[in-house]
């Protein structure tokens, strides 16, 4: 996504405290059912856990 501060996310969150910073922001939502040009797309499905950090 772009044109979000990285700073101002780092900052928010605490990030530096914890060693961590901010390099993207990643939408999550559902498919929208009309005009979804990537439908027919092949899809790559990972586990979570390759690519998710939850921060308390």
């Amino acid at each position: 996504m772009e044109g979000f501060d990285p700073d101002k996310v780092d900052e928010i969150l605490d990030l530096r405290a914890r060693g961590l910073r901010s390099v993207l922001m990643l939408p999550l939502g559902y498919r929208a059912e009309q005009g979804d040009w990537l439908v027919d797309l092949k899809k790559v499905r990972r586990a979570r856990e390759q690519f998710v950090t939850e921060i308390d």
